[in-house]
């Protein structure tokens, strides 16, 4: 890309250049009234009253200085003008006080200048260290004067090269610096709407597993007492079994505002009553009693070991109990259904199976999430989720990784857990 030689300054940056512009032009008149002259004529440090030549160095220094003003607005041509200057006095014999401002120049042009520009400027003043030094080393013969000469040209020439060097780099990693903060906030952002997303989600699940399933319930105990005549043994067992899966859903509505008010959302952090209730896989029988209920011959074993589990998992796999249990009831109705609970290597293992036949009632109408929240479910806590039929046999399986997770943590990655 080309560079451009002109760059537009703030108000307060001109006025701030303009007066080191004068600044500088002013210490260069006070040398020049010290005779700080001739210095490169062959006449040396010429005094006040010898000297009366000393003041046609003013002209050079003054347009110098004014180029001064442009450094960062225009740092190539004000150089250029700035070299020009510097030959002008070199001619009358160079001085001091023309150093000041074309060091500033070299400064500002290597500063502000494009990487192109930057390395013309190293070429351009490496030549000017490296020709007079040869000179001198020809003409003189002397090793010791060659070598003042060499560092005399870097000093004018390679210094403020290397000062703005050294100060561009520190700015440039100072804007790295910044631009990597404002990416690990953009990543800290998104990473905060992920996790939103992701608790959505969870909630979205809970919300189908605590509501959907006891409105399933309810919906099969009040379809089945109006499918048939009027009994009066018969309907208040229906209605009991209705205001039950009621006050159910109401008591797991509750535990999850339990957990969604406590500080980190965990099992710890809600209040004992509310963690006492939340469902777990040894605690089936008020899912067995609805399935039953619905003409449902439910059989539970549970051949674990040990019954405790992590929280996430135990609650994960309740809810998918409570899922395959309710898809069962409302597709196989009166069906026959086992529920096996057992230990895998490291993990548990949980299989719903019923048997396949046409049904007694007519199917509620459902979401038609329950498959793919079970399989949610299972996912979230490292597990898997099978579906097969075999054999006149549907039998959902899902195993659920127990190792290298705490018994009483809850995990955030399945939500609240309900």
């Amino acid at each position: 890309m080309r560079e451009s030689l002109i760059r537009r300054l703030a108000p307060q940056e001109l006025r701030h250049d303009i007066r080191i512009a004068a600044l500088t032009f002013a210490v260069a008149l006070a040398l020049i009234a010290l005779g700080l002259t001739g210095l490169w004529g062959g006449t040396g440090f010429a005094s006040l009253a010898s000297d009366v030549d000393r003041w046609w160095h003013i002209a050079p220094v003054l347009i110098a200085s004014v180029a001064v003003v442009f450094k960062r607005a225009a740092p190539v041509p004000a150089l250029l003008v700035g070299a020009g200057m510097f030959g002008w006095d070199l001619a009358l014999g160079g001085s001091v006080a023309m150093l000041l401002p074309l060091f500033d120049l070299l400064y500002s042009a290597a500063l502000y200048s494009g990487a192109r520009t930057r390395r013309v400027l190293w070429g351009v003043g490496s030549v000017l260290v490296i020709v007079p030094t040869a000179v001198q080393l020809v003409d003189s013969g002397n090793l010791q004067w060659t070598v003042l000469t060499a560092l005399q040209q870097a000093a004018l020439f390679l210094s403020p090269l290397w000062w703005a060097n050294d100060v561009r780099r520190k700015s440039e990693l100072a804007e790295t610096a910044a631009a990597r903060a404002d990416a690990v906030e953009r990543l800290a952002e998104a990473d905060r709407q992920r996790a939103v997303r992701a608790e959505r989600d969870a909630l979205a699940r809970d919300l189908h597993d605590v509501v959907a399933s006891h409105l399933s319930a309810i919906a099969l105990h009040s379809g089945g007492a109006l499918a048939t005549p009027a009994e009066e043994g018969k309907d208040r067992a229906a209605l009991t079994l209705v205001r039950r899966s009621a006050l159910e859903s109401m008591e797991d509505m509750r535990a999850m505002i339990s957990l969604l008010r406590a500080p980190s959302g965990s099992l710890e952090d809600a209040n004992d009553d509310g963690a006492s209730s939340l469902p777990r896989l040894s605690g089936l029988d008020a899912l067995v009693q609805t399935a039953r209920f619905n003409g449902s011959a439910v059989v539970v074993r549970d051949e674990r070991s040990d019954p405790r589990l992590p929280d996430a998992v135990d609650l994960a796999g309740y809810r998918i109990v409570q899922e395959a249990l309710t898809n069962a009831v409302k597709h196989a109705p009166g069906c026959d259904v086992s529920v096996t609970v057992r230990d895998g290597e490291g993990s548990v293992v949980v299989e719903v199976s019923n048997l396949l036949g046409p049904g007694t009632l007519s199917a509620v109408p459902g979401m038609g999430m329950g498959l793919s929240t079970m399989e949610e479910r299972a996912r979230a806590v490292g597990g898997s989720l099978s579906v097969q039929a075999e054999g006149g046999w549907w039998t959902v399986r899902v195993l659920l990784p127990i190792s290298g997770l705490s018994r009483v943590g809850l995990d955030r990655s399945v939500g609240v857990g309900l």
